[in-house]
């Protein structure tokens, strides 16, 4: 008899046809990082197949004249794609030769940018985290020039376009409608490299009062934010980030987080129980003096004994909504993997 997976797999592999679209957090780019996934905790090589199926059709239409640029559903997000199965060793090639013509593609509608952008500050910041990546894999300096010129406009641009929308948190816990951690552990990775560092500072520095004015109501926010200012701890000097950061820690409470704001379908990457986990998981491992206790079992059966998890199974409209990597099962499960294998 088949199992719940097995099923959801097995359905998931069938509605992939030609229209489906191509992206990372929703797409096929998040698909065939699933399956690579799936391929090497499972030891099933069928799964492997699939996934190189899938990147082949990637590579061979992902890049196209109308072709989004962002992280969410176009290039970028592709390319971000790519980046890690080279670096997870899912495939071989030089990256820097995969991602020329995604690269050049990027750099054509980013180079003529104005003020006032159709893009959105996240976007942006997508747009910076993917610009990034591809400055820290160049050889030299004369290759990583071009993408530091663009990283220093595209953060110029972002910080232009600044919203009150962004720093605000989310009535309910959303990575899509929660940017600034995001911004925060992004401008932290640009402070490791040296680069662009006294603009940043004194971008920080005028953030400062306006971020630190703001204490979120959610304890999952909360948890969220710990994380985003965790890897800027290094960079700031200044005591009042410190002591932000100590009332942070000491206003989560799990026990609010688990009861009051998870809902029973509250169980995806995108906005749920497998993005707690991850969050704990990074700050634990990463921030052992900013510990939180918690117990793996308990987000294994939360998920596992959830409504949404039934619901995929027995509602096709509320299948087909969380197929994607980031805001569907097969994020979910990849956790689920991770905590059965230790």
């Amino acid at each position: 008899m088949k199992t719940h997976f097995e099923v959801l797999n097995q359905r998931l592999l069938s509605s992939l046809d030609k229209t489906y679209p191509v992206g990372l957090a929703h797409g096929k780019m998040g698909l065939c990082i699933y399956f690579y996934q799936l391929s090497r905790l499972e030891h099933h090589s069928p799964y492997q197949s699939v996934a190189e199926e899938m990147l082949d059709q990637i590579i061979e239409n992902g890049l196209s004249f109308n072709q989004s640029i962002n992280v969410e559903e176009g290039l970028a997000g592709i390319g971000l794609g790519l980046i890690y199965l080279v670096k997870e060793k899912f495939v071989e090639g030089d990256i820097n030769e995969l991602l020329e013509d995604f690269d050049n593609t990027i750099f054509r509608k980013l180079a003529f940018l104005e003020n006032k952008t159709n893009y959105s500050p996240e976007e942006l910041l997508h747009l910076i985290y993917y610009l990034y990546c591809r400055m820290i894999d160049q050889p030299d300096e004369n290759s990583r020039y071009p993408f530091q010129q663009l990283i220093i406009k595209v953060f110029n641009l972002f910080y232009a376009n600044l919203t009150d929308e962004f720093l605000n948190e989310s009535i309910s816990f959303s990575v899509y409608h929660y940017q600034l951690p995001l911004f925060l552990w992004v401008t932290a990775k640009l402070l490791e490299q040296n680069f662009y560092s006294d603009r940043i500072y004194k971008v920080l520095d005028e953030m400062r009062l306006t971020i630190q004015s703001r204490f979120p109501v959610l304890h999952s926010n909360r948890l969220y934010l710990l994380w985003g200012l965790l890897s800027l701890t290094a960079y700031l000097k200044d005591r009042f980030w410190h002591q932000y950061i100590q009332m942070l820690y000491k206003e989560i409470s799990l026990d609010e987080i688990f009861r009051y704001e998870m809902k029973d379908r509250h169980i995806f990457i995108s906005n749920g129980i497998a993005m707690v986990y991850i969050l704990l998981e990074a700050i634990n491992n990463n921030y052992p003096d900013y510990r939180i206790e918690y117990d793996p079992k308990y987000f294994y059966n939360r998920i596992i004994q959830s409504d949404a998890w039934n619901a995929l199974m027995e509602r096709e409209y509320f299948y087909n909504i969380h197929r994607g990597l980031l805001n569907g099962f097969p994020g979910a499960y990849l956790i689920l993997l991770k905590i059965r294998n230790g």
